[in-house]
């Protein structure tokens, strides 16, 4: 009788800590940062040409390389090289800082290549299947701490690096601004061992965040897309 109780008791707090875990634990996935770019010669030195114009925010190499079709938007509208400056504001504001700020913050995440095509960030082409592309993001970075309240003064839960988290919506602050007194936007996550977290947001990357595109066509290099989400 007293083996059959402790039986019962063993199953019934099993199910009870199962229950009680903020979000459903998963197999952990690393991602290691990669950047291939140097095996190709020419690509790479049209990458620091690249990198030399966004430092100076120079419009005139970037409309030189922008695809007279490129994709920008998953829409009708979304194609075309005016539509892409007239998006990004660039036909009025050439030095606008949003643009800039995310190409720069897309290729320094590192290239790879595809089909023919150098793209960034390296997570773009290196996500594993078993990652829910839509509704995962990667730590980009070594040792972030994962705090058990989205604020500087919350707990620290862990430490992870280059690792998928599985995103989960935060209904007490859905803004995309920082908070005062906080140093950044903090973003709700989901990690392996089942426990929810907050992360700062410039420390995570989804797999359909901005990512860019180039392919050489007529000996020069071509700007295929700048685009973020999926169809």
């Amino acid at each position: 009788m007293k083996n059959r109780i402790g039986v019962i008791l063993l199953i019934w707090v099993s199910c009870y800590s199962q229950q009680i875990l903020p979000c459903e634990p998963f197999d952990p996935v690393l991602l290691k940062p990669v950047d291939t770019s140097r095996e190709d010669k020419d690509f790479f030195a049209f990458k620091q040409k690249l990198e030399k114009a966004i430092q100076e925010k120079n419009i005139k190499f970037i409309d030189s390389i922008i695809d007279p079709q490129i994709s920008f938007a998953f829409s009708e509208d979304g194609m075309g090289k005016t539509k892409f400056l007239k998006h990004w504001k660039l036909d009025k504001n050439p030095k606008n800082p949003e643009f800039w700020n995310r190409l720069s913050q897309t290729i320094n995440l590192g290239f790879t290549f595809k089909d023919n095509i150098w793209s960034a960030p390296f997570l773009f082409n290196q996500t594993p299947e078993s990652v829910d592309m839509y509704n995962s993001s990667l730590i980009i970075g070594n040792t972030v701490n994962v705090r058990n309240k989205p604020t500087k003064k919350g707990a620290i839960l862990t430490q992870l690096s280059w690792e998928f988290v599985k995103n989960e919506y935060d209904e007490t602050n859905t803004s995309n601004k920082a908070l005062p007194g906080e140093p950044c936007v903090w973003k709700k996550v989901c990690i392996s061992d089942g426990q929810i977290g907050y992360i700062c947001e410039q420390y995570l990357r989804g797999p359909l965040d901005y990512r860019v595109g180039f392919s050489k066509k007529a000996n020069s290099w071509s700007m295929l897309f700048f685009v973020e989400g999926g169809d």
